[in-house]
């Protein structure tokens, strides 16, 4: 589903431009993906597991702009890529076609600046927009900033998955599921 293209001002006063990526935004959005990758374990790959080509990046983007049952939100700086948030149809059976799931990554320099409550909310009224009727999410349990984020925005800590990653020095995180009624 293609977003159309509006300017967000942060806390700060910075003015950045949300929209959908575009085909000619593949280059931009993989350097996105492996630097949000490179800064935090939030995030469900490390960079060396990144190892999508310019082709496929290209062909994601297509899909998402295609599809009916998905919005993907990009924050553009300038050229570059520094935020991004989706919700997307969780299945499509017709016993969870009510549900989506949400997602979100933000560059390191972007956080605390009003960015993840934009796009927190976008996300949020395109959900209702597309007739979902619940959003749901895991974080990591030690991403108190992001957990912070969404029971400001209305969500609800719903369960949790113990051990449910396990970082390379052999730690666990677990996941704290969590849902919004729309």
């Amino acid at each position: 589903m293609k977003i159309a293209e509006e300017t967000i001002t942060l806390n700060d006063g910075r003015n950045l431009i949300l929209r959908s990526a575009q085909e000619k935004d593949a280059a931009v959005m993989l350097d996105y993906i492996r630097k949000i990758a490179e800064e935090t374990h939030y995030l469900i790959r490390y960079p060396e597991e990144i190892s999508i080509d310019l082709e496929r990046e290209k062909e994601i983007i297509r899909n998402n702009l295609e599809t009916d049952d998905a919005a993907w939100f990009t924050v553009f700086d300038r050229e570059r890529a520094v935020g991004n948030c989706s919700v997307s149809r969780n299945r499509n059976h017709l016993k969870l076609r009510h549900r989506c799931d949400f997602a979100i990554a933000i560059e390191q320099a972007y956080c605390g600046s009003g960015l993840g409550t934009i796009l927190t909310q976008k996300a949020i009224d395109k959900a209702r927009e597309m007739g979902f009727e619940q959003i749901e999410l895991g974080a990591y349990a030690d991403n108190e900033r992001a957990i912070g984020l969404y029971k400001k925005m209305g969500f609800k800590e719903c369960g949790r998955t113990p051990r449910a990653f396990k970082l390379k020095d052999g730690t666990y995180i677990d996941e704290v599921n969590m849902v919004l009624f729309l």
